[in-house]
């Protein structure tokens, strides 16, 4: 009858383990469903200007998005980050920073024609009539530009200029993309 009843309390005590373990995470699951709360409605203040200004037509949008998110895991993973390479980390996501800030300000035309501009002069838009009274011609003129010859020149240095625009921007979308390619993975905190 004793092992009897022993059997009785240990399946008793089992049950009750149990059941306080299941309570346990049930309350842990509901500190976490208001802790979830709490961390969504901050999401949604932080994230909320940049959906509102969000379009659907354009790169740059994009850009604001992507830059957006590192800057928030730059600074948590900085801040917070406790995994043996977080500071490497960090530091890898905020060139992911710059290089996508340095795509959304677009510089690279002013950057790469700041010789030809040097060399030429700044551009000088005209507007001439035609024929037709509804349409004007665009005449660009440089006051560097004398003869056919200069303007030559000029336009093999213009072309020379756009492809060392397209060139920087490659380079930085190149470098950004592979960065992330390579790291993203290991990006957690």
């Amino acid at each position: 009858m004793a092992e009897r009843d022993l059997a009785k309390v240990e399946v008793a005590s089992s049950n009750l383990a149990a059941r306080s373990k299941e309570v346990n995470m049930q309350l842990k699951d509901i500190r976490y469903f208001f802790r979830d709360i709490k961390k969504g409605v901050e999401n949604l203040i932080i994230w909320f200007p940049v959906i509102w200004k969000d379009r659907w037509w354009d790169h740059w949008f994009f850009y604001v998005i992507l830059h957006k998110k590192l800057s928030l895991m730059e600074e948590n993973i900085r801040k917070y980050g406790n995994h043996v390479n977080s500071k490497k980390d960090a530091d890898k996501i905020k060139i992911c920073t710059i290089l996508v800030k340095r795509l959304m300000d677009d510089n690279y035309h002013k950057i790469a024609m700041k010789q030809h501009d040097k060399k030429w002069g700044e551009s000088e838009f005209n507007f001439i009539d035609t024929d037709d009274p509804e349409l004007k011609e665009l005449k660009i003129t440089y006051e560097s530009v004398k003869t056919e010859e200069d303007e030559k020149n000029r336009a093999r240095d213009f072309k020379r200029g756009m492809a060392n625009m397209d060139q920087l921007m490659n380079q930085d979308l190149d470098m950004l993309f592979s960065l992330l390619r390579k790291n993203i993975q290991t990006w957690w905190d």
